[in-house]
């Protein structure tokens, strides 16, 4: 599967690319607390209590409480089919 630097570098060998082609392996690292708040479009002390109610699954790494993420676009998209 082609990824983006590797589309940059070898130019455009077809004509269209699935956008797990292009995007599928942006996002490896874990999100932060700030980045999940900002992909989730709410304010980081709703992340933190959905942490703390068990809602919102994350992982913590020392002091920093971290998210992955493709559970955050689960997270996302049953909150927004729940809208």
């Amino acid at each position: 599967m082609p990824n983006t630097r590797l589309i940059a570098r070898k130019g455009f060998e077809k004509e269209l690319y699935t956008h797990s082609e292009v995007f599928g392996d942006i996002r490896q690292s874990p999100f932060t607390i700030k980045e999940a708040s900002d992909y989730l479009e709410v304010a980081e002390i709703t992340v933190r209590r959905w942490v703390k109610e068990g809602a919102l699954k994350s992982t913590k790494i020392g002091r920093n409480i971290v998210f992955d993420a493709d559970a955050l676009k689960d997270f996302k998209k049953k909150r927004n089919v729940q809208s």
